[in-house]
């Protein structure tokens, strides 16, 4: 399997969770009213290979679009800036929004993170070091059709550029077929969601399944399309204790460009490795969290799974291309009215991969 970071380090960013961290929490903070509105702002530390040695802060505010309403979740919207001694940063906004009893589901989000590339050894070139810097803009919007089922579309601008190569960057540029790309992308989604809430489900299952295209016309080197789907199922058998269960797909046709390939790492599937490391055509993922609440702030979790990367047909699959995925995390609750958690996790996966995920919310 071919290794090319450099092309999906920044999507790593782009996903907001996971991003491998540690974090400060003794002035975690958040405060409500009498509106039900509410708010909190968690310090990071930032501490990976990837991005460097650093900090910055996240901040969300929580606020119900209709008031008195007992259907309707409430709604967020948040921002993140990060910031590392290589030079590195990462900024972004977004908002989750619930409108009409939960009838629509509406997400939009714009981030910009850069990355200071320096890789000791990639398909055998030594000491590659460029930039990259990436804009994402990206909406949804869902609609209830019938009982828990909803339809919607999403759609995604990305520009992308790669600066201040080395003499063996540019080498490995040519070899990778690395270059500055702007594409959009519009997807179809049909969904499924009965878990009994959005941010910490306890019970219920949430699947989905979309197909996106992303057209020669809006920018890609090449026309293609992405077939993506996942399966998320919530069990309390004992209060305080919930066994979360995800199985994942995501698949491209051949010749798909490298940048639309699929990687580990991307949206938590799988924990352990970092995004754009280990890619191929199609990935499938299963992986289970064993979630336990020990007080009512602090709790724990204990996680496993693994997946499988190829290309073509299922027939080409390679045990060399299988991967491991174990864990354990801490949680400590921030704001008990919406359910969220500060998430630290430790992941170990195939030979030295590893890595800490620090963030808000739940891997899945």
């Amino acid at each position: 399997m071919k290794s090319y970071p450099a092309l999906h380090k920044f999507a790593l960013l782009t996903a907001f969770i996971p991003i491998l961290t540690t974090a400060d929490t003794n002035t975690l903070h958040s405060s409500t009213d009498k509106e039900e509105k509410s708010w909190l702002v968690a310090p990071m530390v930032v501490a990976n290979p990837a991005f460097g040695n650093g900090g910055g802060v996240m901040g969300m505010y929580f606020f119900n679009t209709e008031k008195s309403s007992t259907n309707n979740p409430a709604s967020a919207i948040g921002a993140m800036g990060l910031y590392s001694d290589t030079d590195s940063y990462f900024m972004g906004i977004f908002a989750q929004t619930f409108w009409k009893q939960d009838t629509w589901r509406v997400t939009a989000g714009l981030v910009n993170p850069k990355i200071k590339n320096d890789f000791s050894i990639i398909e055998g070139l030594q000491n590659v070091k460029f930039d990259t810097t990436a804009t994402v803009l990206f909406g949804r919007v869902d609609r209830r059709v019938y009982g828990n089922w909803f339809l919607g579309l999403k759609g995604e601008l990305v520009d992308v550029k790669y600066s201040n190569p080395n003499t063996i960057a540019k080498a490995y540029f040519l070899l990778a077929e690395v270059e500055d790309a702007t594409s959009g992308q519009l997807g179809a989604i049909a969904s499924h969601d009965s878990r009994d809430h959005v941010r910490y489900p306890t019970a219920g299952n949430q699947s989905e399944l979309s197909l996106t295209t992303v057209p020669e016309s809006w920018g890609a080197s090449s026309s293609y399309y992405i077939t993506e789907g996942f399966a998320n199922q919530y069990i309390s058998f004992i209060d305080k204790q919930v066994l979360a269960l995800r199985a994942f797909g995501r698949f491209t046709p051949s010749g798909t460009p490298y940048s639309g390939l699929s990687t580990l790492g991307r949206f938590s599937d799988l924990r352990g490795y970092t995004g754009g490391e280990n890619v191929a055509e199609n990935l499938v993922a299963l992986q289970g969290e064993y979630r336990i609440r020990f007080t009512d702030k602090i709790g724990g979790v204990a996680f496993a799974g693994i997946s499988q990367l190829y290309n073509g047909s299922f027939k080409n699959t390679d045990s060399d291309d299988l991967y491991p995925s174990g864990g354990l995390g801490f949680r400590y609750l921030l704001n008990a009215e919406n359910k969220m958690n500060f998430r630290f996790d430790y992941a170990w996966g195939k030979g030295d991969d590893e890595g800490f995920y620090v963030s808000v919310g739940e891997a899945f």
